[in-house]
């Protein structure tokens, strides 16, 4: 979600007053060991799980690639269009139209960041080190990149998802010449990850806030600032690939804007994003990427009270599902009221993840390779037309769990934005 929507007036009061207590201001620059809470320090705060999204696109580009302009070298996508209210909204997809019956495999990079704090020490004395390494193969593995079953087909979670969405356009559409239905072969798969280098992110003073449970976990709230200005070293300096989507993921660090040294808000769990690489002769390379946390089940408790917020590949799913039906996050939808957020908190663009993660369980469990892994349900591109009813699989205005966006009656789509006082 946009921060701008958020108020987080009482939570900037709250994190002052704790973290004071804690001797947040370092001035001196000598080491200190973690702040060492409870399971319910973090929930006490108000903490918010939110996203948010990143255009540095030129208009021009940006218009380019709604026309589906050769121009454009970026990962494979289509652009269709929906009417609401006498206007059109045009919006560009990862893949290809689905009424081309064809699949598609999108390449991936994955870049695991690990952090080295310089502020923070174990008991002996030892920076602490958050090592993003260890969890390489569970992401690998996960049901991003791996099969498993789900009611649009035995594929992939994101894939599963885009299949829902355009279930009527391909389902049952056209054969070949012997006869045999053909028109079940629309899909968006994902690449097994390329990956890359790891990395390791020097934390200067002042630019975190390392915690500490009472098992021993350590993790982190940083300066989304200075994450920021990392990940835009990182994209120079790594050999990702334009036509692929890369991956920057992190592990048990939350992120936030720090003022005077201080954080004043939690918790950024990721974001996408598109920018302009280069531009030769005519073409224009835009790269698109995902940055994203992973949290252990408990630090998740830690900081939510819920073993299942932004663990594991929670955040990663919400990030992955809104690059493929937002690649260059320029999709503009009517104006609407995001679902559980207070009236006139409203936004108007595409993005799938948004509108559940602020819904009561908008998890589904899923089990593979002896691992229960946790990706958040999608919002369906039918939720933001405002049809009704969807034309999507069964019906539903999610995908996998068809409950999260239900209204009083039953399911529906959006709700207009709040026009009045």
């Amino acid at each position: 979600m946009r921060k701008s929507l958020v108020c987080l007036c009482l939570l900037a009061f709250c994190l002052f007053g704790n973290l004071a207590a804690f001797g947040q201001q370092n001035t001196a620059k000598v080491p200190r060991h973690p702040v060492v809470v409870g399971s319910g320090f973090f929930s006490s705060l108000n903490t918010k799980p939110k996203h948010m999204s990143v255009n540095k696109l030129s208009a021009s580009t940006s218009a380019a690639a709604k026309q589906q302009s050769p121009r454009i070298v970026s990962v494979p996508n289509f652009t269709r269009s929906f009417t609401f209210g006498g206007q059109t909204f045009p919006y560009t997809m990862v893949g290809q139209d689905p009424t081309k019956n064809e699949t598609t495999v999108v390449p991936t990079q994955y870049v695991p960041m690990s952090f080295f704090f310089d502020e923070f020490v174990d008991q002996n004395g030892n920076n602490i080190v958050i090592d993003a390494t260890t969890i390489t193969d569970e992401i690998r593995h996960s049901p991003l990149f791996e099969p498993s079953q789900f009611a649009t087909g035995f594929t992939q979670y994101e894939d599963a998802d885009m299949r829902a969405e355009f279930f009527s356009l391909f389902h049952g559409h056209g054969h070949d010449g012997d006869g045999h239905d053909r028109g079940d072969s629309f899909h968006v798969l994902l690449g097994h990850p390329q990956t890359l280098i790891p990395v390791q992110i020097e934390v200067p003073f002042g630019s975190s806030q390392v915690f500490a449970d009472a098992a021993g976990n350590f993790f982190a709230l940083i300066d989304i600032n200075f994450i920021n200005s990392q990940l835009n070293t990182l994209v120079q300096t790594e050999p990702i690939n334009v036509q692929s989507i890369p991956i920057f993921l992190t592990r048990n660090a939350v992120y936030g804007d720090f003022v005077a040294q201080q954080p004043v808000d939690c918790c950024i769990g990721g974001f996408h994003g598109a920018f302009e690489v280069n531009q030769t002769n005519n073409k224009i390379f835009v790269q698109t990427f995902d940055f994203t946390v992973s949290l252990d089940a408990a630090v998740a408790n830690d900081i939510f009270g819920d073993p299942t917020i932004f663990a594991d590949i929670f955040a990663l799913s919400h990030e992955l599902g809104e690059t493929l039906n937002d690649p260059f996050v320029n999709n503009v939808t009517p104006n609407y009221q995001l679902p559980g957020f207070p009236p006139g908190a409203c936004q108007n663009v595409l993005e799938v993840g948004d509108i559940v993660e602020a819904q009561p369980n908008p998890s589904q469990p899923i089990t593979l390779n002896g691992f229960t892994y946790h990706p958040q349900t999608l919002a369906l591109l039918q939720w933001f037309e405002g049809i009704n009813p969807s034309d999507a699989f069964n019906g539903d205005y999610s995908f996998p769990d068809p409950t999260v966006l239900t209204v009083a009656g039953g399911t529906a789509p959006f709700s207009p934005c709040p026009t009045g006082p």
